[in-house]
């Protein structure tokens, strides 16, 4: 009966408020009580709501590897307690900030001196280009640290401008000789800010009375945001109109949504009213952007 129809975005509105919801709108949440989970088991893919197609990470898995930061963040050399740690946005960053590293010692402070380090921290900052060869140094710092008393920590951050970019950012710890300790980095990807969201349904014809339609909140911008709940409308002749629901109809409570980053997704439910006449109908999901932002997206199905 109805047409598929990826949603789309709704101009980004008034910034700092969220939409505001008819009394009649039914907010969607996730997931289904356990009965109506367990009927739509036997027929719903159990990875129905992917990452979009959005990648904003793709250009940076391409490239040669760096030699990643401990995973524990504990430095395999130097006195017991020392770490090390990135600062700022790591990965996707969305205009401009400051990234860098940090040395922690973790210890905890005792009356003994600290030991000496005699330690060469260098940190560079490199633009690639777009084939992810071509390299342009932007910045090089470098610290001295002859030690690093327990609960202290020092650190290197560079400025990034917004202006969409690759970097490279290492560190390079050297003894008092010039031998490398330790060479860590991370590739970091500076995108515009951009608002692009759609809606994917599980299915858009033959919905039945009763049941929950299963949807996807698909953030394709890179502006990260918040599902904060929706409702469905009704074709009436060439109209829509908000489709009542009583709290008899509604027996899942509203679900707020997770704080979706770029390109990622999430899905959700929306109860359709045992009353629910046959007809095309529209569900509506709405979301708060992290500058306050509110934007909608829908999509139309039609109930059997």
């Amino acid at each position: 009966m109805a047409r598929r129809r990826t949603g789309t975005l709704r101009g980004a509105v008034a910034s700092g408020t969220a939409i505001a919801l008819v009394g009649t709108a039914l907010l969607t949440g996730g997931p289904p009580p356990a009965s109506a989970a367990k009927k739509k088991a036997a027929t719903t893919p159990a990875a129905f709501c992917p990452t979009p197609g959005t990648n904003y990470r793709a250009p940076l898995e391409t490239l040669q590897a760096i030699p990643a930061l401990p995973e524990s963040g504990v430095l395999p050399f130097g006195p017991r307690g020392m770490t090390i740690a990135a600062t700022g946005p790591q990965g996707v960053l969305v205009g401009g900030s400051k990234i860098g590293f940090r040395l922690t010692n973790t210890a905890t402070p005792t009356a003994e001196a600290a030991k000496k380090l005699h330690w060469t921290v260098l940190e560079r900052l490199v633009r690639l280009t777009k084939n992810g060869h071509d390299l342009h140094p932007e910045d090089l710092q470098r610290i001295d640290l002859a030690q690093l008393p327990a609960g202290k920590h020092r650190g290197l951050t560079f400025p990034i401008q917004a202006k969409p970019a690759v970097y490279s950012l290492e560190v390079t710890i050297q003894n008092g000789r010039g031998r490398k300790l330790g060479r860590y980095g991370e590739y970091v990807r500076v995108v515009e800010r951009t608002l692009d969201v759609g809606m994917t349904l599980a299915a858009y014809d033959k919905i039945a009375p009763g049941s929950y339609l299963e949807s996807c909140f698909e953030n394709h911008g890179s502006a990260s945001m918040t599902v904060t709940g929706g409702y469905l409308e009704r074709l009436d002749g060439s109209t829509w109109k908000a489709v009542p629901i009583g709290p008899q109809y509604n027996p899942t409570p509203t679900t707020p949504g997770s704080f979706l980053g770029p390109g990622a997704s999430e899905p959700r439910y929306t109860y359709v009213p045992p009353n629910a006449l046959p007809g095309l109908y529209k569900v509506i999901l709405s979301a708060t952007t992290e500058l306050g932002e509110a934007i909608t997206t829908s999509a139309e199905f039609g109930v059997e």
